[in-house]
């Protein structure tokens, strides 16, 4: 508080927390402006600039990378923060990543840019605003679901929960499937794709692996510990098609060749040409590959079936 006396120990935190808010490497501080900072948080009567200098040094010692600038003249000495945990364009982007996650909720968003704000200055905490670009809930479940989902994937535990189908238009809700019945599922992966999040597991049901999405699950707790751990193949992971399961297909693609780098985004390099010379068949500027995925048939089926 303003009014109480800082200890030596809650001035030397003070300085620490003034130069992560206040720092960085275009905003500096002379120790005027530092000791009036420090005003603002207690009261420091008699405070030298020695005191202040020492403080500096002694979270210089302990890693906390401040250094101060040469100055001509008798020029105050200004310092400044010169490194964190994480440079601006991670922070850049850590909040873009979030603002465009579809099942990140907006409540959720704001807490997470919110505490990304925190590791940098206050200066450049302002110029990280998200961009919001996708349809987002306002409230979300999610965080508690994955923290349940991830304890589980590493202890090896079964989960059970509900999850939600079909889209209510007259509730505006979606449905659960099977008419509430649980799922029991051993998790295996938890998958960002195209947006959306997705749980890979076994279904202890029918003992396969099944994909489910992560915003539809509801009510998910730790069931039992699972009598085998689960393994997914690595193809299983790598030819998913907008993660859908069913059974892997080889699907003969026929489009323009100037949309080619957006097929090799989706597909990987590892897509096959017909020619037997291992050419691109081109008729016009039409090019054919063939690729192997998921049945897309099935797929279409579990999304308005059941998983």
């Amino acid at each position: 508080m303003p009014n109480e006396k800082l200890s030596n120990r809650d001035r030397l935190l003070a300085v620490r927390d003034i130069f992560e808010q206040h720092s960085d490497e275009e905003k500096t501080l002379t120790l005027e402006a530092l000791s009036t900072e420090l005003s603002k948080r207690g009261l420091i009567e008699k405070l030298s600039r020695k005191s202040l200098k020492e403080d500096i040094a002694a979270l210089a010692k302990s890693g906390f990378d401040i250094i101060a600038e040469e100055t001509k003249n008798g020029l105050a000495i200004p310092y400044h923060l010169v490194s964190r945990p994480f440079e601006y364009h991670h922070l850049r982007l850590l909040v873009d990543a979030i603002a465009s996650a579809k099942f990140i909720s907006e409540s959720e968003t704001e807490t997470l840019v919110r505490n990304i704000h925190s590791l940098t200055s206050r200066r450049l905490a302002e110029t990280l605003k998200p961009v919001i670009h996708t349809v987002k809930k306002p409230k979300g479940v999610i965080p508690f679901s994955i923290d349940t989902i991830q304890k589980a994937i590493i202890e090896q535990d079964i989960i059970r929960f509900q999850y939600q189908g079909k889209f209510n238009e007259r509730t505006r809700k979606f449905e659960l499937r099977k008419d509430g019945d649980y799922y029991f599922v051993t998790p295996a992966h938890l998958i960002v794709d195209n947006g959306n999040y997705y749980l890979i597991g076994r279904d202890e049901r029918v003992d396969q692996i099944r994909t489910y999405r992560v915003d539809r699950i509801v009510n998910c707790s730790v069931f039992e510990p699972a009598q085998t751990p689960v393994e997914v193949e690595a193809t299983y992971l790598s030819s998913m098609f907008n993660m859908y399961g069913g059974e892997q297909e080889q699907l003969t693609l026929k489009f323009h060749e100037r949309v080619m780098p957006t097929v090799v985004d989706r597909f990987g390099t590892d897509i096959r040409c017909p020619s037997p010379r291992g050419r691109l068949v081109r008729s016009e500027g039409q090019c054919t590959v063939l690729a192997r995925v998921h049945d897309v048939v099935d797929s279409v089926r579990r999304t308005s079936g059941n998983p």
